[in-house]
């Protein structure tokens, strides 16, 4: 009794699957070779051809049975069929023989063609996405269709648009943008207000990506950004880089998004140790230059001090002691530590003996005498 039930289950969970077959013109295609379920058969006259008891593959890895419609001329069918009951299935096939489509795309007018923006091409009777279509940097398009398919497009995010195309004639897509596309301003300052020239600047979301680098009045424009979410770096050797999401949303056409950044100079720190020749800390002091400037500090035995990237000259001096100088790389984020051994100055007296000067008091009593000399031949 228990295989009873147990084949009577089988039999239920099997079902029946109709399939026709016809042309882009609904005419029935005859001689259709269909592969289903592991199976085969071929259609008839009316473009029809039967499979019964398909079992249920719904505990089957795939959840589904394979499908394959082939015949000569005609671009191939391939699909997958979950089969919970007995079906009507209708399917299409179209010529093998393709067409090219192509054109180009404006943004409002023709002075603005749209680059680098994704068509997404459907059947325009069963609406089924065919794929997306990349325009060039010229705003053009180009792809291959069944001659005996029509078909249309959606430009990017303007859901609102729908474009039908044809292979006979060059295609000429105007999108209207009001409300979709804006400019986005990135203008950068440095921690006094500054403008600061040559940042790079990047735009993203998702595959999309724009780049740029400010001018000398510290920004860049981004044209024909669609609205959405993105992500904005703006980077700057020696600066830190700032990361952040922005959300684009013209408010009306013709408006601008602007954003405002401030970078920040990174810093590394440099320990500075002053000792003795004989290892004793000393208090000392201490003369930082680099390319922005001097700076000094008194040490007594060690210090710490925040600098920005670069290469400084560091002199250390402490009184009876000889001074040193050594030079260091700054880097971003690390610490670099250097000590200075100072050497003992030596006092040194030096004494000079000086003669008495018997030259010059004789030369002196000589001088004398003849004065005296004269005076008495006079009176």
């Amino acid at each position: 009794m228990r295989w009873v039930i147990v084949f009577l289950l089988i039999l239920a969970s099997r079902s029946t699957v109709v399939f026709t077959v016809v042309d882009s013109q609904q005419n029935p295609l005859e001689g259709a070779d269909i592969y289903f379920c592991a199976r085969y058969a071929a259609t008839d006259a009316q473009g029809m051809a039967t499979f019964k008891e398909i079992p249920d593959p719904s505990n089957t890895p795939s959840g589904a049975c394979m499908l394959e419609i082939r015949k000569d001329g005609y671009l191939p069918v391939i699909d997958a069929v979950a089969v919970t009951g007995d079906l009507s299935l209708r399917y299409v096939l179209y010529s093998a023989v393709m067409s090219t489509i192509s054109g180009i795309v404006y943004f409002d007018t023709s002075d603005t063609p749209a680059l680098f923006i994704a068509l997404r091409v459907y059947d325009s009777q069963t609406h089924e996405f065919l794929g997306p279509v990349l325009t060039d940097a010229e705003g053009r398009f180009s792809f291959e269709v069944s001659v005996d398919r029509s078909v249309y497009c959606i430009v990017s995010d303007y859901e609102d648009q729908k474009f039908f195309l044809w292979s006979d004639t060059e295609q000429v897509l105007v999108v209207r943008t009001a409300g979709v596309i804006t400019d986005v301003e990135v203008s950068v300052r440095d921690e006094r207000g500054r403008p600061m020239e040559k940042v790079h600047v990047i735009l993203e979301a998702g595959d999309s990506l724009v780049e740029g680098e400010t001018d000398s009045t510290g920004t860049v424009v981004f044209h024909q950004v669609v609205k959405g979410e993105y992500l904005l770096t703006v980077e700057k050797e020696s600066y830190i880089t700032i990361e952040k999401e922005i959300s684009v949303a013209p408010s009306e056409r013709g408006g601008m998004v602007s954003e405002q950044v401030t970078l920040m100079r990174a810093e590394g720190s440099l320990q500075v140790h002053v000792n003795s020749d004989s290892g004793v800390p000393l208090v000392a002091r201490v003369d930082i230059t680099g390319q922005e400037g001097s700076m000094s500090l008194s040490v007594e035995g060690e210090t710490e001090v925040s600098l920005y990237p670069g290469t400084y000259s560091v002199e250390a001096s402490s009184a009876g002691y000889s001074s040193e100088t050594q030079e260091v790389v700054i880097v971003q984020d690390e610490t670099r530590s250097m000590t200075f051994f100072l050497e003992k100055q030596q006092r040194t007296v030096t004494i000079v003996a000086k003669s008495f000067p018997w030259g010059v008091i004789i030369l002196g009593v000589a001088v004398a005498a003849l004065a005296v000399v004269v005076l008495l031949r006079r009176h």
